[in-house]
């Protein structure tokens, strides 16, 4: 008899890094690592920055990612995450998640220069007086 098998899906706003059939899968959480197999009970988990060990007919596969939010239900794992890698070679994923992350996407950029627009704005509205419209008195 043939062995049932969980699909697993690394998905970012971008791409779907890796999409593949899996005997079983280990995922790193806060608590530590969770097993996920086929006709699991459905789970939703809250997954750390790391690899995630994918085990199939053809070997060990990794999957590495930024964190993130993945759902199991029992058929299907998908691991949504703003960073994913994947390969076969723990040592090559790693290093290409460390580059990564080391690196900020343009999303990355944009927000942390409209940080920094926020901070000038609310520190130019602390420095002026505010006056009241009706009696154009200061506070």
């Amino acid at each position: 008899m043939a062995e049932v098998r969980l699909r697993f899906v690394v998905r970012t706003p971008h791409a779907v890094v890796l999409d593949t059939d899996v005997v079983s899968a280990r995922v790193l959480t806060q608590t530590g690592q969770v097993g996920l197999r086929a006709r699991m009970e459905p789970v939703v988990l809250a997954v750390e920055a790391g690899l995630a060990l994918l085990r199939s007919d053809r070997g060990v596969q990794f999957a590495g990612s930024a964190g993130g939010l993945l759902s199991c239900d029992g058929i299907q794992a998908t691991l949504f995450t703003p960073l994913g890698v994947a390969g076969h070679d723990a040592a090559t994923v790693q290093a290409a998640l460390d580059r990564a992350l080391e690196e900020p996407s343009a999303e990355q950029r944009v927000r942390a220069a409209l940080d920094r627009l926020e901070g000038r704005i609310l520190t130019e509205l602390r420095r002026q007086p505010v006056t009241r419209p009706a009696t154009g008195e200061r506070e």
